[in-house]
């Protein structure tokens, strides 16, 4: 799987190697039709998620974490190989991990493989569909842990 990476966010740490370890490691770990994709992967701030929000989900409000997928469920191919973009605000991802008490790099790695699993078709509209996203999740998340030290 191939990354395309940015920070829209002015003077916050380099993410930049946490990003590409979740995309690497979400890549090894996924049906080999996603293998040759290319995902985009953006931190931005909090207007720009809750313009994105608003404009294709209707919700005027800032969020975590947005995917916006290429690929149809049930299709063999990806338009262009590109599988799809995730959007994260730094903003919510660093609140979140006060709350939660863990680290910002922590966080960004739960969003990001939450935005990767949405790309490919799960969700959690329902709670065996929650259920079966978050065990995803988390063993990825287990693998990232593995490769790298959260602060």
């Amino acid at each position: 799987m191939f990354l395309e990476f940015e920070t829209q966010v002015p003077d916050i740490a380099d993410y930049s190697s946490l990003i590409a370890l979740c995309v690497d490691i979400f890549s090894q770990n996924t049906d080999r039709k996603f293998k040759e994709s290319t995902v985009s992967v953006a931190i931005v701030d909090e207007d720009t998620i809750q313009r994105l929000n608003f404009q294709y989900r209707n919700q005027d409000k800032v969020t975590d974490v947005l995917s916006f997928s290429l690929w149809e469920d049930g299709s063999q191919y990806l338009p262009e190989d590109i599988l799809g973009d995730i959007v994260i605000c730094y903003q919510k991802a660093k609140q979140q991990a006060q709350d939660l008490g863990h680290s910002i790099e922590y966080e960004l790695a739960v969003l990001c493989l939450h935005g990767l699993c949405h790309l490919v078709g799960y969700d959690h509209q329902t709670d065996d569909d929650y259920h079966e996203m978050q065990e995803e999740e988390g063993k990825l998340l287990d693998l990232v842990k593995k490769r790298y030290s959260f602060s």
